[in-house]
């Protein structure tokens, strides 16, 4: 697996291109084996005046991203097989540094029964920490090679016809090469969880999940973090326009840090907490999320995090359409002793977007990003994108 792993992170542009070319291509193909597919080539300019996001690095800079995606998958009554893919080549001017090939590759497999459902997804992702890391330790200043592998199967059982029992795992390895001196360090992250569903009519549904987490990172102290949360909640869909959900509840976590003096734990315990909603108009749609929870990251701690992210959408006119995408983070360590990882983000990004034809689309966006944190205090970043993207539409062909 790693002699896979070096060869795929190390991409000559040559090559990438001819995989892209594979990509876009194989819709054709993939429809003769009776599957369904879709696919898409993008080709981006770019301008950045902050793209490492640092005060001390902070650089204008220009470039491109040539980028492919690819989805496809068959479906039955009983089993849905989906494979998608994508590749990015990133090329900026003035630092070769900033130049990458990203990859990501993911499966979701799931077979049906009478009462039971099996799911399993699996991906592997290759990409860099300008991006990677913008959501969690937010430690965008180097340039590094990031590999991160999941795997995640799952089980649901149908306890009656309003009831249902899942159990899941999910298991996430992320390496970082060539990352001394950065403040990153390779990480596991191990989460076992069980939620029990019951549906109270056909628009309300409550929920009841306990997930177990193991976050171990292989730091200057090889420190380890175990969570446990319990949440209630409940989702309403109060019309087929606006449906809503809030879920709540408690964690405990206990950091072990490896000391040459001595073993040192420490104990920490907070709430949790997710609310959603989602309301479409015949030329709008609006989705907001906050929520209060814990997730890895590749600064040797398990962070508890802060989200609320705003998204919406706007039909200007038959081809013209306006976009709006904005996300603040603010996270700190599970072990509450540990303010090094205290940090805030916020990206706002608006789009509009224009569909030339059926296949073919325009878009120009402009984005705005700021940190803070203690280390460098306060940096902001802008950036515009403009981009021409081809798209393949699903063909989907049955026996």
């Amino acid at each position: 697996m790693r002699a896979r792993v070096k060869a795929a992170s190390a991409v000559s542009p040559g090559r990438a291109c001819i995989l892209i070319g594979l990509m876009v291509s194989l819709p054709g193909a993939i429809s003769a084996a009776q599957w369904y597919s879709e696919s898409s080539v993008r080709i981006r300019g770019v301008y950045d005046d902050n793209i490492r996001l640092s005060r001390r690095y902070g650089e204008d800079v220009t470039g491109s991203i040539l980028s492919g995606r690819m989805k496809a998958g068959r479906r039955t009554e009983i089993t849905d097989i989906n494979l998608s893919g994508s590749l990015d080549l990133k090329r900026y001017s003035g630092d070769d540094s900033l130049d990458t090939n990203n990859g990501e590759i993911e499966v979701d497999l799931s077979h049906r029964t009478e009462r039971n459902q099996f799911g399993l997804n699996a991906g592997l992702v290759l990409d860099s920490t300008l991006t990677s890391e913008l959501e969690s330790s937010g430690r965008t200043q180097a340039s590094k090679r990031r590999i991160r592998k999941t795997f995640a199967p799952s089980w649901t059982h149908t306890l009656s016809e309003r009831t249902a029992l899942t159990l899941s795992y999910t298991h996430v390895d992320t390496k970082y090469r060539d990352a001394r001196l950065t403040g990153l360090y390779d990480y596991k992250y191990l989460v076992l969880g069980t939620t029990l569903t019951h549906r109270l009519n056909q628009k309300t549904q409550v929920a009841a999940s306990l997930n177990a987490s193991l976050y171990k990172a292989s730091n200057r102290v090889d420190s380890r973090t175990r969570d446990i949360g319990l949440t209630l909640g409940v989702s309403r869909d109060f019309s087929e326009n606006f449906r809503a959900g809030i879920a709540a509840g408690m964690r405990y976590s206990e950091t072990k840090y490896k000391l040459a003096g001595g073993d040192e734990e420490n104990s920490d315990s907070g709430y949790l907490l997710n609310a959603n909603m989602e309301r479409s108009f015949e030329q709008a749609a609006i989705r907001g999320e906050f929520s209060h929870l814990v997730q890895p990251s590749g600064a040797g701690a398990l962070l508890v995090s802060d989200r609320l992210i705003l998204e919406a959408d706007y039909k200007l006119s038959e081809r013209l359409s306006w976009h709006l995408v904005s996300r603040v983070y603010r996270n700190s360590a599970a072990d509450e002793k540990d303010s090094s990882q205290d940090r805030t983000y916020l990206l706002i990004e608006p789009k509009v977007r224009w569909r030339v034809t059926r296949r073919w689309d325009v878009e120009g966006s402009f984005r705005y990003r700021r940190q803070k944190r203690k280390s460098e205090g306060t940096v902001d970043s802008n950036a515009v994108f403009v981009s021409v993207r081809h798209a393949w539409p699903s063909r989907p062909v049955t026996k």
